[in-house]
């Protein structure tokens, strides 16, 4: 039986990666990969209507879908997967913190945030103890997706209080939620909570 042979580019392992999600610095062999192969990676993925961008900075990368036309017609590839209300207050809420500390220029270079802190947080936006309770009832549900998205790393998790488990606030979020999507969150947000 005669067996085929198969030429397997050497960014395979980076290119399917990246078609799951957001690759960040920490996955060492996989980042490695995405840069010793990033002219071939972009012109791959720019075949299939895929823009790959990648922040050395910041340690991360991820894949954008191309318009095809004026009308932002895609070649959907990528999923978008709509956030609810809640998962969008907590994107939002975690982007302003990330703002605020990179302006406050701390000696450490990431932000770490425990659930505690991000609980104390979230009470400020919320008049009705009844829909404050009822979101952080829900909050590990949200962390857990944000995570999932690639927002947040958990670094360290106490088995005993749960409340303070740490994680990394990543920076891919501002790449996901622009200066811009921020502040008109935040007047919606504002005006909805006049409104109450």
């Amino acid at each position: 039986m005669e067996t085929i042979q198969r030429q397997i580019a050497p960014f395979a392992k980076a290119a399917v990666k990246l078609l799951q999600g957001p690759v960040f610095e920490d996955q060492k062999e996989i980042w490695d990969e995405l840069l010793q192969n990033e002219v071939l990676l972009i012109r791959y993925f720019e075949q299939i209507a895929l823009e790959l961008i990648i922040d050395k900075k910041d340690g991360y990368a991820y894949l954008k879908q191309i318009e095809l036309n004026e009308t932002g017609a895609t070649i959907g590839l990528v999923r978008r997967m709509p956030l609810s209300y809640e998962l969008t207050l907590v994107c939002v809420l975690l982007r302003e913190w990330l703002l605020e500390f990179e302006s406050d220029d701390l000696e450490t270079a990431n932000l770490y945030i425990t659930l505690k802190e991000f609980r104390d947080r979230i009470e400020l936006f919320f008049k009705e103890k009844a829909n404050e309770l009822k979101f952080v009832k829900e909050l590990n549900k949200y962390i857990a997706e944000c995570e999932k998205m690639g927002f947040l790393k958990l670094i360290y998790q106490d088995t005993i209080n749960p409340d303070e488990n740490r994680y990394e606030v990543r920076r891919i979020l501002k790449a996901r939620i622009t200066n811009e999507e921020l502040e008109r969150f935040k007047n919606q947000l504002k005006d909805e909570l006049k409104s109450v």
